[in-house]
């Protein structure tokens, strides 16, 4: 197999990946797969160990931003620091984007309506920085969640401008800002608990 550092000798220092230079028969396409099935068996251990970093979460479905998320927490289970706190960003941007088209209404002379999907996406362009103070200000996120989200969009705009220095501590960072906007926006745990075994809305339980 052949990807990594190497130098021409006398003349400049590479990185190469000839991975795809493998021959498409059958033959290669199984060397390739044993060669990466052995990489990535030795990766294990060190994937449960970042799982384990990981908080456990539980938000309302469906939304956009979903399936993002378990991209972010998968990016980090397998080592990739620099590409998780730019999409732990992203996750932020869209948490913060579909709280604030699904909290949003209008009132006309026809009443009070939700906007359709077409005006929703004129906000989409939106500063994020902006539509987090919005949605704080009007109580559709806490100012707790506000906050992290201020933290995680100044985390992700320097490594989406490359100039991280610390790729592992501030992944497990934008980790940690990412889960403190989710607490205090999509968190099912924003509105309900466990009570008795079962999940339940807050109210019902007698708490503010």
């Amino acid at each position: 197999m052949t990807n990594g550092v190497g130098r021409i000798v006398g003349r400049v220092d590479v990185w190469f990946d000839f991975l795809p230079n493998q021959p498409k028969t059958p033959e290669g396409r199984a060397v390739l797969e044993d060669f990466i099935r052995r990489r990535f068996d030795a990766q294990v251990p060190a994937a449960v160990d970042r799982i384990h970093q990981l908080p456990a979460v539980m938000v309302h479905a469906p939304g956009e931003y979903v399936d993002l998320l378990a991209e972010a927490r998968e990016i980090y289970s397998h080592g990739h620091y620099y590409a998780c706190v730019a999409m732990c960003g992203i996750v932020g941007e869209r948490i913060l984007k579909d709280v604030m088209r699904q909290g949003l209404h209008v009132a006309s002379t026809d009443g009070i309506r939700r906007p359709t999907e077409e005006a929703l996406d004129q906000l989409e362009r939106v500063d994020v920085s902006a539509i987090g103070r919005f949605l704080v200000r009007a109580g559709l996120v806490t100012e707790e969640a506000g906050k992290a989200a201020d933290r995680l969009h100044q985390l992700r705009n320097t490594y989406a401008h490359a100039r991280g220095r610390n790729p592992e501590g501030d992944a497990l960072d934008a980790i940690a800002h990412l889960h403190g906007l989710i607490d205090g926006s999509v968190s099912v745990f924003k509105t309900h608990e466990i009570k008795d075994g079962k999940l339940v809305p807050k109210a019902a339980s007698g708490k503010p």
